[in-house]
């Protein structure tokens, strides 16, 4: 399939039409307004969507390989097996996003708003260990819930979990002070 233009984009959102499954690597779409527009299931490897809006958009199953993210707000945006290897999303607001199945791998959440968002799944493990670190740093992962996930070649150094739930989450691979975890509801209890 051919790749869509910025324009044709932003022509089928106002037309209310799905963009799924389409090409759109590479593609700038930085400073738009994208809210709840249909992605799944594209590619947008390497497309710059930093400071757009994506509030409720559809990003199941897309490819953000390497893609720029960074101060884009994904509020309840679903990003359910998505691939964010290599992605920035450094300052974006993913307050309620579900990321379950995501692939993270690389993935700079520095400094990001996951106020209740939903990542892990049983049988998926971030890739690492420390080739690729993936970075929570000084993000907010208040009441975030962590399902059945080994953080591997993971960081949360400076991260807010407070009551943050982390059952079934394997830390052992993971970089973070003791304090970075006070607040969290771990399977042992309120740390």
């Amino acid at each position: 399939m051919a790749q869509l233009t910025r324009n044709e984009i932003l022509k089928r959102l106002q037309a209310g039409e799905s963009c799924s499954g389409v090409n759109l690597a590479n593609l700038d779409l930085s400073n738009e307004s994208l809210s709840g527009i249909d992605l799944s299931a594209t590619d947008l490897s390497g497309a710059d969507l930093s400071n757009s809006d994506l509030t409720d958009a559809n990003l199941n199953d897309a490819n953000l390989n390497g893609a720029n993210l960074s101060g884009a707000i994904l509020h309840r945006t679903y990003l359910v097996g998505s691939n964010l290897t290599d992605a920035n999303l450094e300052a974006a607001n993913l307050r309620g996003a579900f990321l379950s199945g995501s692939l993270l791998c690389g993935t700079n959440f520095k400094s990001a708003d996951l106020h209740r968002a939903t990542l892990g799944c049983p049988k998926c493990e971030v890739p690492g260990p420390f080739g690729s670190l993936t970075s929570f740093e000084n993000a907010n992962l208040e009441e975030a819930i962590f399902g059945e996930i080994k953080l591997k070649g993971t960081i949360l150094l400076g991260a807010n979990l407070k009551n943050a739930y982390l059952y079934e989450v394997d830390l052992s691979e993971t970089v973070y002070r003791a304090t970075d975890l006070e607040g969290a509801i771990t399977k042992k209890g309120r740390n």
